[in-house]
Formats: structure tokens, C-alpha cells, sequence
């Protein structure tokens, strides 16, 4: 079977007769919704009649909407009007509904309780935007600490939805995808509004099994041991000064990047780690660790919220601050 081709002639006439008839149609449906609108009495007049069709009483209608007995009359006159047929007949001191008004008012009271509804889907979908609030945080704080911890904040503040991204370094932060970044480290940043959260203590922590094979181990038996390093922040100086002791910086013994493998690497009797208060808590409290000495020296970093000055979500960011900062005194006393 041969197709046909329209020459090109004809083709680009069929092609404006289209285009016309598109832009015809929807002139012809932009005028008809103009026209169909304009029909439409003002609002103000609807909820008029709905009070008084619903209270059966234009003084009534006028008290629930600060009206007086006479703006009612008159909303309710200029719809009789527009609608062409009375809508209600006095009987004593009531205004009762006629068959018509009676079914008027059934549309006109569903129409404007869908109104209600549409107006509230879009309050409350801009509340919803609002109130959450995107949080980047180091990888290790995330999963030791603040993901177990968001369910009690979910329950504390339910009007707040928490939306969690990771990243290690501060370089990282692009506020266009977070509002209020934890970051770990020895002082905050002068481009952000920062606020310390809390002063962490370090302290050794090795397995059970190596604390029963060595119950009379001292601070000074420790360069002997394997002592295990983090790459960041780190460092033995400040906890063997706090100890009494003239012992410089290790220089051998495993390194390593994330603060939670440097305690699991301990957990399984690689060496002796100097644990970050917050970070072990969990690996204290299931057993995988035990404390070597009760002998504490203050960390190098402290852990700081970090937010845009120029943000909208100022109290949003405020409310979890406060938050962080009683959690994480409570969970590290």
C-alpha cells in the first residue's frame, strides 16, 4: 500500500488551519469560563445565604458574620435577582427556605466547604514545606547517634519532618540542598551562623577480653599496646598529659578515617582506642567496649550547628538545636 504526501504547500497551510483551530478552541473556553464566572454571585453573598439558610435568621446570619440585619436582607435580595426565584418566605419570626432556596442552599454549602478544603490543602502543603527541615551531618554522628535519637524528636515536635543527608567535610555543604549542617571540629565557620552544641572528653576503650587479660594494665603500660589512631582530630598527646605522663604522639599502630571504625576496630582486639564520649556511648552500653581508665582530657573538636544567616527557617532550625543540645548533655553525662 502507497501512502500519499501532501506537497509541502498544502502541508503548511494544514499546519496554520490546525494551529488556528487550537488557538480558537481555547479562546472560546478562556471566554466561556470568563462568562460562566462572571455569573457567579461574590462570596460574601453565598455565605450571607448560607447563614441565613442554615440559622433561619437574617440577625442570627448577621451576628456569625459581623453583618448587620439589613446587609443580609440585601445580599439575600440581589441573589434572589440573580437566581430569578424566591429564595425564602417569612413564617412568624422566621425566614424559611422555599423548595427552591432549600435546594440552592445544599450546592451552595458544598461548594463553598469545597472551597474550605482546596484553600487548607494548599495551607497546610505550605506549613509542610516550612516546617521540614533538610540536615547534613557526618556519617559516624548520623548512625551512633542522631538516627536512633529521631523518633523521639518526631514525637516531641511532629510538626517538624527531618530529611537527613550525609557528608564529611564542611567544603562539602551546599545550603542549597540542606538548612542547618553538625559538623565535628575545632571551631566553626565565620561564612555560617554556628553554635556549639557540646564539649566532648576522650578517654582509652578497648574489648572486655583484652581488659580481662591485662586487670593490672596502668596509663603507662599503654605505649607497649597497640594504640589506634583517627586521621582527624585525633591524638593521644592531650589524653597522656592529662594522665601524668611525658608520652609524645604514637607513631605507629593502625590510622583510620571514620571515628565508628576506629571503635569497631578496637571491639575486635586490634588495639586500644581513644574513644570521643559521644561517638562510644552505644558501644559501652551493649558491652562491645570497656572504659581502660576514668581518666578524661578534653577532645581537640567540638561538635557545632551550622546554619545560613540569610534562612527563613530560623525557628524551625532553633526548636532542633534546642533539642540536640538537651539530648546530647543528657546522653554524654
Amino acid at each position: 500500500m502507497v501512502k500519499s504526501k501532501l506537497p509541502q504547500g498544502q502541508r503548511s497551510v494544514l499546519s496554520l488551519y490546525v494551529n488556528g483551530i487550537n488557538r480558537l478552541t481555547e479562546k472560546c473556553a478562556n471566554t466561556f469560563l470568563a462568562i460562566m464566572f462572571e455569573r457567579l454571585p461574590p462570596t460574601q453573598t453565598l455565605r450571607a445565604f448560607e447563614a441565613a439558610a442554615r440559622l433561619g435568621n437574617y440577625t442570627r446570619a448577621g451576628e456569625e458574620l459581623h453583618l448587620t440585619h439589613s446587609a443580609i436582607s440585601h445580599q439575600i435580595r440581589a441573589l434572589e435577582q440573580r437566581t430569578g426565584r424566591k429564595l425564602f418566605q417569612r413564617e412568624g419570626r422566621q425566614m424559611v427556605l422555599t423548595d427552591g432556596g432549600r435546594l440552592l442552599a445544599g450546592e451552595v454549602r458544598q461548594a463553598l466547604l469545597a472551597l474550605d478544603r482546596a484553600l487548607h490543602i494548599g495551607q497546610a502543603e505550605r506549613r509542610r514545606a516550612g516546617q521540614a527541615l533538610r540536615v547534613s551531618v557526618p556519617p559516624s554522628f548520623a548512625s551512633a547517634w542522631l538516627v536512633p535519637r529521631l523518633a523521639a524528636f518526631h514525637r516531641q515536635h511532629p510538626h517538624i519532618d527531618i530529611s537527613l543527608r550525609t557528608s564529611h567535610e564542611l567544603s562539602e555543604l551546599d545550603f542549597s540542598d540542606a538548612d542547618v549542617a553538625i559538623w565535628y571540629g575545632r571551631a566553626g565557620h565565620k561564612n555560617f551562623r554556628c553554635q556549639r552544641l557540646l564539649k566532648e572528653v576522650i578517654f582509652p576503650v578497648c574489648s572486655p577480653r583484652f581488659a580481662a587479660s591485662h586487670p593490672a594494665i596502668t596509663p603507662h603500660d599503654l605505649a607497649h599496646h597497640s594504640l589506634l589512631r583517627f586521621a582527624h582530630h585525633g591524638g593521644w598527646e592531650p589524653w597522656f598529659a592529662a594522665a601524668g605522663i611525658r608520652q609524645g604522639e604514637p607513631r605507629t599502630g593502625p590510622v583510620y578515617d571514620d571515628p565508628m571504625h576506629l571503635l569497631d576496630a578496637a571491639a575486635a582486639d586490634q588495639g586500644i582506642a581513644l574513644a570521643r564520649s559521644c561517638l562510644v556511648r552505644n558501644h559501652l552500653a551493649d558491652g562491645r567496649l570497656v572504659r581502660l581508665f576514668d581518666i578524661t582530657a578534653p577532645a581537640r573538636g567540638n561538635y557545632f550547628s551550622v546554619s545560613p544567616f540569610d534562612t527563613e527557617k530560623t525557628a524551625t532550625i532553633a526548636e532542633f538545636q534546642e533539642w540536640l543540645g538537651a539530648i546530647l548533655s543528657d546522653s554524654t553525662e
